[in-house]
C-alpha cells in the first residue's frame, strides 16, 4: 500500500466534509488538515523532507471539530509511514509536521514521537486514552 497516497486521500476527506470546502471562507494553511496539506506538497515541491521552523506554523487556533475516527485513522497512516521511513526521526520532518496537526485536533499538547510507534502510542495515550486506542486500533487495520 502507498501510505503517502492514502494519507493525501484521507486529508481530502476531511476537506470534503468541511462546510468552508471550496468557497472564500477556506483557511488553507490556517486550518489544522489545510496546513498538513500544505506540508506535504511543500515536500513534494521542494524535495525537502524538513521544513525548519514548522512546528511553529501549526495552527493552533483552529478550534472547529474534526471527526475524531477519521483524525484517528490519518495519524494511524502517519504511523504507518513512520515505520518504513529509513531516517533518523526529526520533529520538522513533513511527516511528524503532519502528524502533529492532526494530532492538535483531538488533543491539546503535542504528543513526541519517540522514533518507533509503540513509543508513541504510550505517550500519546498519557494524553488521550481514547484517541491513542482509535488509532492503536486504525494502525493494526491496515
Amino acid at each position: 500500500m502507498n501510505y503517502m497516497e492514502h494519507f493525501i486521500d484521507s486529508l481530502d476527506s476531511f476537506c470534503q466534509d468541511c462546510t468552508n470546502y471550496g468557497t472564500q471562507d477556506c483557511k488553507g494553511r490556517k486550518c489544522n488538515i489545510g496546513f498538513a496539506k500544505y506540508v506535504v506538497q511543500y515536500a513534494k515541491d521542494n524535495a525537502q523532507p524538513i521544513l525548519e521552523g514548522g512546528e511553529y506554523l501549526i495552527p493552533k487556533k483552529d478550534i472547529r471539530y474534526y471527526d475524531e475516527i477519521n483524525a484517528a485513522h490519518s495519524v494511524a497512516t502517519i504511523c504507518k509511514l513512520c515505520k518504513d521511513c529509513n531516517e533518523n526521526h526529526n520533529e520538522a520532518c513533513i511527516i511528524s509536521l503532519a502528524r502533529q496537526s492532526l494530532e492538535s485536533t483531538q488533543i491539546k499538547d503535542t504528543v513526541k514521537y519517540p522514533g518507533n510507534v509503540l513509543g508513541y502510542l504510550l505517550n500519546l495515550s498519557k494524553e488521550s486514552p481514547k484517541f491513542a486506542q482509535l488509532v492503536s486500533n486504525e494502525y493494526q487495520n491496515f
